[in-house]
């Protein structure tokens, strides 16, 4: 099968990032097989639009070797993007063999299909949480992840870790082109409940005019990455040269912002918003200073030629809002917020 008609799968491709980075390769001309176990979201098929029908999209779970071999040789992709994976991380840290089995397991189930059925290149996704901390500024792709008295933050983030490092050992022994992108607080229209960052309790009930309170997360410092970059980034390394970095931030290397700014650009972009956040400070919130620095992005401008869009947090929330307000006079019906979510900054 010549390369140009061989098609990019994208594990958990009906999901938040997914849907972004589905639209972003249907943008370039590529085409596009999906492997999901859900089927996409109101908001994901909103975000590809149209030309979702000319995706395939193929059911199942990243732990079901059977039916992955199955898609695998059924399309014969040319890359990989590899998003699927548990999210919730409450769950996760109470059980962590979920993410051993799923994370951890079922990434590797792609890389040895990948290995069955050679490809171009894997795009994989890790956390920035994979830091046990820095150890200098800004954080770029040599700072550490274990270290004696330090290591990956919870088991959501312990299970990217070892993807990571046996995405290297895939490359070691066989060759495999396995790539790596680490988000930043992720954030933009169509995001999930179980993102801890406070993005989107607090657009989009401002959005439906209700009023946000919420308990913390206004001195909360983060590199806000919008999702729109993310998919960019995903794409410039798909086409990025073989001698680029293995390790790439999805950021925007500028200072961090904190969940107060987001809460005051909202109530600027929202006349009339009722936005109050608190300075109460979760767990999760104090662990994550382990690894809230400035981070770098300069690999990615030099050697891919990536400049994010948003870089700018005013500009990203404003895409938001703008998004949000689209997909409601659509008729969209927004996602449910899941029973089980421990999502942060209650009222």
């Amino acid at each position: 099968m010549p390369e140009t008609d061989r098609p990019v799968l994208v594990t958990g491709g009906a999901g938040f990032a997914g849907a972004y980075v589905v639209r972003e390769l249907l943008d370039r001309d590529r085409r596009v097989v999906v492997y999901d176990l859900n089927e996409p979201r109101s908001e994901s098929r909103h975000v590809v639009g149209p030309r979702l029908g000319e995706v395939v999209i193929e059911r199942g779970s990243i732990d079901d070797w059977t039916r992955l071999l199955q898609v695998f040789a059924e399309h014969r992709p040319a890359a990989v993007v590899h998003l699927g994976a548990i999210m919730d991380t409450d769950l996760l840290d109470r059980n962590p063999m979920l993410a051993l089995k799923v994370n951890v397991e079922g990434t590797c189930n792609v890389f040895e299909a990948a290995r069955l059925f050679p490809l171009d290149r894997i795009v994989i996704f890790s956390s920035i949480a994979v830091h046990a901390g820095f150890t200098h500024e800004p954080i770029d792709g040599d700072q550490p992840t274990v270290m004696a008295r330090k290591g990956p933050l919870g088991a959501y983030s312990a299970g990217k870790l070892a993807a990571e490092a046996f995405g290297y050992a895939y490359n070691q022994s066989f060759g495999l082109d396995v790539r790596i992108v680490r988000p930043s607080a992720l954030y933009g229209f169509g995001m999930s409940w179980f993102a801890p960052n406070y993005v989107k309790q607090i657009v989009e009930p401002a959005v439906l005019g209700e009023p946000v309170r919420l308990r913390g997360g206004a001195a909360v410092p983060r590199d806000y990455a919008n999702v729109i970059d993310l998919a960019g980034l995903v794409a410039a390394i798909l086409e990025g040269p073989d001698d680029a970095d293995r390790i790439f931030y999805a950021a925007t290397g500028r200072p961090l912002r904190t969940g107060g700014d987001v809460g005051r650009i909202v109530a600027e972009l929202i006349p009339g918003a009722a936005i109050e956040l608190g300075d109460e400070w979760t767990d999760v919130d104090r662990a994550e200073l382990a690894f809230r620095a400035p981070i770098s992005i300069e690999n990615a401008r030099t050697q891919l030629g990536f400049e994010p869009r948003f870089a700018v947090l005013e500009d990203g929330l404003a895409d938001y809002v703008a998004r949000q307000r689209e997909f409601l006079e659509a008729g969209g019906v927004p996602t449910p917020r899941p029973a089980i979510s421990n999502a942060p900054g209650g009222s």
